[in-house]
């Protein structure tokens, strides 16, 4: 799952500041079959640069990051210059020329490119996103800045606040909101792949405890939210039944049940469905990602080979099953509509019958 030109800016207190960190030419996440996230970065420089301070530069980021493996590349680099010292520091220079053989070994079709790589998808997503700052800057900020930073569990409940706001917008046209809340919806599988690693390995019987403690920050921060709540309801009780002899009309369980975010049984569904099925779930961000470029931007046919070649699972309905699942997600909490989430679901059901 690759994102292209992520910034990373300095905030406080939740605010943006002028103050930019640094920027990231390419970021790629695979997931492995325990949900573990595998980060690669690429700094792509065709200027003048030291080729020695870009790698330690690029070494620092990967860093802050946690990512696994990083790539320079600029047009012309003497490799085995510098070989000795990107090994030590899990980076890779490679050349335009090495660029050009790798993907002959590979058999990669140099002309090929999809996705947000696509030139017409570039110039499109870039007009969206112009009018998305314009219309709804904290959005903007969050979905292209923010998210970046931000703990996983703070990820989810942010990405499913800004979904709404884009539903909510009189000034985003229809095919606009779907590309937008699907690039939401990618962003949001990331982060939701990345919180079911821990709950793959929890008893069954423990996962729905376990996903709504995590998802409001974790269990200790939970616990106190939660017992803070229940004497505050106490409270009540006791001052409606000192003053009025009344019993106070709501149960505790109802009351604390407005404690979780409103899609919560939902999320605790989708994650479960995750943690039954990781071998196929892994691949849902890329699928998703090509839903959103190649089927919303490009009103372009997705076929089974699109899908295909990002696993050797050759039970397609269960590898394509996980993102149907995360679609369904998106109805039933609000990030799609009804009529958004069949455009999508069809156009995987077309694929499968291929």
């Amino acid at each position: 799952f690759v994102r292209r030109n992520v910034l990373l800016i300095r905030y406080e207190f939740g605010e943006k500041t002028p103050q930019q960190y640094t920027d990231i030419d390419v970021l790629g996440t695979k997931f492995d079959f325990d949900l573990n996230p595998h980060i690669t970065i690429c700094d792509c420089k065709s200027g003048r640069a030291s080729t020695a301070n870009r790698i330690f530069w690029l070494s620092g980021v990967m860093k802050y990051f946690g990512a696994n493996r990083g790539f320079f590349v600029r047009p012309e680099v003497m490799e085995s210059r510098y070989v000795d010292l990107a090994s030590k520091l899990e980076i890779l220079p490679l050349s335009i020329n090495q660029i050009s053989e790798l993907e002959e070994s590979h058999k990669i079709d140099a002309k090929h490119y999809f996705g947000s790589f696509n030139g017409d998808n570039i110039k499109n997503e870039k007009d969206i996103f112009k009018k998305l700052r314009t219309v709804e800057s904290q959005v903007y900020d969050y979905i292209r800045i923010g998210y970046w930073t931000d703990p996983v569990s703070q990820q989810i409940v942010s990405l499913m606040s800004y979904a709404s706001k884009v539903n909510e917008s009189t000034q985003i046209d229809e095919k606009e909101k779907l590309f937008l809340q699907m690039y939401i919806l990618s962003l949001l599988s990331v982060s939701i792949l990345n919180f079911s690693r821990t709950i793959l390995v929890i008893p069954k019987e423990h996962r729905e405890n376990q996903i709504r403690n995590r998802l409001l920050g974790g269990r200790f921060e939970s616990y106190e939210r939660k017992k803070l709540l229940e004497s505050f309801y106490d409270f009540m009780s006791e001052e409606i039944k000192l003053k009025y002899n009344q019993k106070y009309p709501v149960t505790k369980k109802d009351f604390l049940s407005h404690f979780y975010p409103s899609y919560t049984k939902y999320l605790v569904d989708l994650v479960q469905r995750i943690c039954s099925n990781p071998k196929s779930a892994v691949s849902i961000p890329q699928i998703l990602d090509l839903l959103t470029y190649e089927v919303v931007l490009t009103n372009r046919e997705l076929n089974r080979e699109d899908i295909s070649t990002l696993s050797s699972n050759n039970d397609f309905y269960n590898f394509i099953k996980p993102t149907k699942d995360i679609i369904i997600f998106g109805e039933r909490s609000g990030i799609l509509s009804g009529e958004q989430s069949k455009i999508i679901k069809d156009t995987l059901s077309k694929s499968n019958n291929l």
